[in-house]
């Protein structure tokens, strides 16, 4: 009677807990998905003036930066990921081409290859630093779940994996090719229109990606890998740390390539706001992550994690015999 009693108050399953985080989590890559897409859209319109270029720069490379993210520091096999990485990266210039194609009224082939570049440009300066620190140091995007953990070691290679991946990269090219319908389609052409190939662009672009990217990355620290009591005061901090740094990008863009004309004030003001805009949709995002279970850490060689997995095994056959 006791063991039947002992049966029926059992805990019930997670499985109602898992199938609501995973709609929580697809309400977010939708909500991601239209507001960015809109933010694309709306940005060629900003460029009028330098302060709203600013803010409109922050909110591109804000969402970059997520898209980069999720395509290197999620669990799961790095070369899946990559192909739906480069057709999320296609699908955002997308939609900043057809925001250029209704402000200028018609197809300008200069304008979008030059913004393709840019954004390859983006993407790669955010990737591989991304990807670089979770060689080095690991990290990892995982959920809290047990049962997410012991799932996520059994990832391998399928031919499914392989068509999928193959299918992906051929719709990215395709899309990219549909959205340039001229034939004279050349990289130099393309280097020219971004303005790439002259010196002080290059160098106001890359300074804006260094300190972009030591903004960025404090943000997915504070927000997946701080303990949940700390987090405000160390968004505190990143604020000012976040101004210091704007500050540093302003005095050696002035050292650099002197002052510029008439709208410095409108531009500076903008890049320092721009930065914090930046940050606090990376915070906005990943906390929202956090909400979901998911948390930033780093993972286990695979030697321990064979290890850590056998002494799973042993510990659950103890178990086993001991209630035989």
């Amino acid at each position: 009677m006791n063991d039947r009693a002992n049966t029926d108050e059992r805990p019930v399953p997670s499985e109602t807990w898992n199938v609501g985080r995973k709609k929580r989590l697809i309400l977010l890559i939708g909500a991601c998905f239209i507001g960015f897409f809109i933010a694309d859209v709306a940005t060629p319109t900003c460029f009028e003036e330098a302060f709203s270029a600013m803010l409109a720069l922050g909110v591109v490379t804000a969402q970059l930066t997520v898209i980069c993210v999720w395509g290197t520091l999620v669990r799961g096999t790095f070369w899946i990921r990559l192909p739906w990485t480069l057709l999320l990266l296609v699908l955002s210039w997308c939609a900043f081409a057809w925001g250029i194609t209704i402000e200028n009224g018609r197809l300008d082939t200069d304008s979008m290859l030059a913004t393709g570049l840019l954004w390859m440009f983006g993407f790669v300066t955010s990737f591989v630093p991304l990807k670089i620190a979770a060689m080095c140091f690991r990290w990892q995007i995982v959920q809290d779940s047990a049962d997410d953990r012991q799932a996520g070691r059994n990832s391998s290679y399928a031919i499914r994996d392989i068509m999928i991946g193959t299918l992906l990269l051929a719709l990215t090219m395709g899309i990219g090719r549909a959205m340039l319908p001229d034939e004279d389609i050349r990289f130099r052409r393309a280097l020219d229109a971004s303005s790439l190939n002259e010196p002080e662009p290059l160098i106001a672009i890359t300074i804006y990606g260094i300190v972009s990217l030591l903004v960025k990355l404090p943000c997915i620290w504070i927000s997946l890998g701080e303990k949940t009591e700390k987090i405000k005061s160390k968004i505190g901090v990143w604020v000012v740390y976040c101004f210091v740094l704007a500050i540093v990008e302003i005095g050696l863009l002035i050292a650099i390539l002197g002052v510029p004309g008439g709208e410095s004030v409108e531009l500076f003001a903008g890049m320092i706001i721009s930065h914090q805009l930046m940050g606090a949709i990376m915070l906005g995002v990943c906390l929202a992550l956090r909400g979901l279970g998911y948390q930033l850490e780093r993972s286990l060689s695979r030697q321990a994690d064979h290890e850590a997995e056998d002494e799973s095994d042993a510990t659950t056959s103890v178990s086993e015999s001991e209630s035989v």
